[in-house]
């Protein structure tokens, strides 16, 4: 949203022209700031630029979390943001939070989770405060100036957002991230579902469908550089900056453990139809294992799924298929 509303909508002819949309309706998502810049532009977002669903990084809604992440934004110019989204007309709308972060107490997630209910968004995104290696966090972390948030505080994060969104009508389609019904969203479900994405600009990155010498597909990202990225669109190349041709064993993996993130969990048959053999002929061993540990379970005729112990151990679980 740091691109004004007729920027955005010339990218969106553009696109619309290269590829016209199929049907009505198609989800266009913008991702949204809580500041008043940003506020000021969403009626034309939604009337300009045709854009009908907002992803709003809020974070939470406690001023003391937002400083201590870094954010410019405070608790009341995130709802001051909210308000003015469904002020203009916006009717599908998701919240990003941050839970296990620095000095957050269970009060602290509930007071957030309190707030998320009171305006009562369409989808919201929920993600484990992670120290990465190359960001202030985790240099701060590496030379022991900060700590992880311990893991059973954050398991019983976990089980509080499900619980108290589940009980609100949200669903948990997915590790991270709960909708009403309906409200899924379609943009992230393809890369669950490893159906092809095509990502433009500096750094995007994109998933290839199958095709001669690649039979289960490929990635590649642009150039990180705008330079170089400039001058491949400027020469009539496409921007390739690097590419990875995926491997029948590589596929299977991600076959299995991007399904079990999802609440519909792993088809056996459709994995059957794509690599010629159920997953238990590759991971027979591992499958058996967490379903005798209560790990996976059967959730319909040849699907496995996270059992809800499994949730909660899930990068266990899914590193077992990489």
């Amino acid at each position: 949203s740091l691109l004004r509303p007729d920027s955005l909508a010339r990218i969106r002819t553009a696109v619309e022209a290269a590829f016209p949309p199929l049907h009505e309706g198609i989800e266009v998502t913008l991702e949204v700031n809580p500041s008043s810049v940003e506020r000021e532009r969403l009626g034309a977002f939604l009337g300009e630029a045709g854009i009908n669903r907002l992803s709003v990084g809020v974070q939470s809604f406690d001023d003391s979390l937002l400083k201590a992440l870094g954010r410019a934004h405070k608790k009341e110019e995130c709802l001051r943001t909210l308000e003015a989204a469904r002020r203009a007309g916006f009717e599908n709308i998701s919240l990003d939070l941050i839970f296990a972060a620095l000095h957050q107490t269970p009060a602290m997630l509930e007071a957030d989770l309190a707030e998320v209910l009171a305006f009562g968004p369409e989808h919201v995104s929920c993600y484990e405060l992670v120290f990465e290696a190359a960001t202030p966090f985790g240099r701060a972390a590496a030379s022991g100036r900060l700590e992880q948030y311990p893991e059973d505080g954050s398991a019983d994060m976990v089980e509080r957002i499900e619980t108290t969104l589940a009980g609100a009508g949200y669903r948990r389609y997915e590790l991270t991230n709960y909708a009403r019904p309906g409200r899924e969203a379609v943009h992230n479900r393809r890369y669950w579902q490893r159906l092809p994405v095509l990502g433009l600009g500096v750094g995007a990155h994109s998933t290839d469908p199958p095709g001669p010498g690649r039979p289960h597909g490929a990635r590649h990202g642009n150039p990180r550089a705008r330079g170089a990225w400039l001058a491949a669109v400027e020469a009539g190349a496409w921007p390739i900056g690097d590419e990875e041709i995926l491997s029948r064993e590589d596929a299977m993996a991600e076959a299995c453990f991007l399904a079990l993130r999802c609440a519909e969990g792993l088809d056996e048959a459709g994995f059957a139809a794509e690599f010629g053999g159920p997953p238990r002929e590759r991971f027979g061993d591992a499958i058996d294992r967490f379903l005798e540990e209560g790990l996976l379970e059967e959730c319909g005729p040849g699907r496995l799924a996270l059992s809800r112990r499994g949730r909660m151990l899930a990068d266990t679980v899914c590193a077992e298929f990489v």
